[in-house]
């Protein structure tokens, strides 16, 4: 009867504008102008504030976000709700449009982060799909696949910190056994970059599996005195507990959750053999959330036929931004994107979907009035359940901060 489909589509028509280098995780992103040997934005060896400022002043013009998903079963376009998404004009020009590019998001992500790092927070959230939406839902995508693309986006992403300034910038694993492979991809080496460092979110031996069992192997303490940034990368919801000993023990220097999917990780939190509830009030609520692109797919009854249509969007937002809701109109015989809404925190998924429901209009069929005015309740409620928010995004009491919502 409809309802919330996979993961939509991030820059899924970009294939021609950009590739991954399959061999070596050394190797840049690839535009039409090139990255250049850096592998990043920056501008040069100087402070953190006044790259903000020129990256800024040179992100103007952006490109559109082109997200996949399946074609509409109805002819159908985008409207604006101008009660939800209407902002002044300085406003709407102070807004990050999306990235149509990888090398864009990356560019993006950036300055995001030195914006926030400027404005005095340490703990942060980047978070985008790490491959077209294509191959994320292929069968023939393994989890090395998804996480070696995260490797490469996040070494192109540390270049820029190290050319700052903040020291060797350490990519920290889950665990030896993860950081090996990593280090078999970059040609046997843990240092993939100049001032780049593979690490561990915890101490490690330098020793293999069969050396251990016989000899005490000397540890690798997962923060060294170099160490001036942290990233983290593929910790599941049973590492975070490691990753909250990581920032407790990095102390003033800042620490990057890079693509750690933390919203489905939260939604394990508390089942057997998974940690407690507390870590989100306590941890994971503290984390602020800098760049943020996540793409959404849906369905929606409609009273005639063929009764159903299908729609995409997107939660997406920049530091210092605002939160963007975004209605993919690419089959919805429009542009691109559209901006349906602006939120100053983030907003449930549920409230997105409905904000994405209420902008899509049907030939023939008013969705607003389908929304607000829904003849069959039952299958409403058989859509969306009970309630349409969840136990983390309910709590205003618990968390020890509201940076998460931010």
């Amino acid at each position: 009867a409809g309802g919330e489909g996979g993961g939509g589509g991030l820059m899924a028509g970009v294939s021609g504008s950009v590739a991954f280098v399959a061999a070596g995780c050394g190797r840049a992103l690839q535009d039409g102008r090139g990255i250049g040997a850096s592998g990043g934005v920056h501008a040069g060896n100087v402070s953190a504030v006044r790259a903000v400022q020129a990256v800024r002043a040179a992100r103007r013009g952006r490109g559109p976000l082109s997200m996949s998903s399946k074609d509409a079963p109805l002819p159908a376009r985008a409207v604006v709700d101008g009660d939800t998404g209407s902002e002044s004009a300085r406003g709407e020009a102070a807004l990050e449009p999306p990235p149509s590019t990888f090398f864009q998001a990356i560019k993006q992500a950036q300055s995001a982060v030195a914006a926030a790092l400027a404005d005095g927070y340490k703990l942060l959230e980047v978070e985008f799909p790490p491959l077209p939406a294509d191959q994320l839902e292929s069968a023939s995508t393994s989890s090395y696949d998804v996480s070696d693309a995260n490797v490469r986006l996040a070494l192109d992403f540390a270049k820029r910190f190290v050319d700052d300034g903040f020291g060797t910038v350490v990519l920290a694993f889950p665990d030896a056994e993860e950081k090996d492979h990593v280090v078999e991809l970059c040609g046997e080496t843990d240092r993939p970059a100049d001032g780049v460092r593979l690490g561990t979110i915890a101490n490690s031996s330098s020793a293999n599996f069969i050396e251990r069992i016989w000899s005490k192997a000397e540890q690798i303490p997962a923060t060294q005195a170099e160490d001036g940034m942290y990233i983290v990368l593929g910790a599941s919801a049973q590492e975070l507990p490691q990753v909250e000993m990581l920032v407790e023990a990095a102390g003033d220097r800042p620490v990057i959750l890079f693509n750690l999917k933390l919203d489905v990780s939260r939604g394990d939190l508390g089942l057997p053999a998974f940690p407690r509830k507390d870590l989100h009030f306590r941890f994971l609520s503290t984390v602020l959330p800098v760049y943020y692109l996540r793409t959404r797919t849906y369905s929606r009854n409609v009273p005639r036929p063929p009764y159903l249509v299908n729609y995409s969007g997107a939660l997406y937002k920049v530091y210092p931004g605002k939160w963007q809701v975004l209605l993919d109109t690419a089959t919805l015989g429009g542009g691109d994107y559209k901006r349906i809404a602006t939120l100053p925190e983030r907003p449930p998924l549920g409230v997105v979907r409905d904000l994405l429901t209420s902008s899509v209009e049907v030939d023939g069929v008013d969705m607003k009035a389908v929304a607000s005015n829904n003849p069959a309740p039952l299958m409403d409620f058989l859509r969306k359940g009970y309630k349409s928010t969840t136990w983390w995004e309910d709590d205003f009491t618990k968390q020890k901060s509201n940076n998460w919502r931010s």
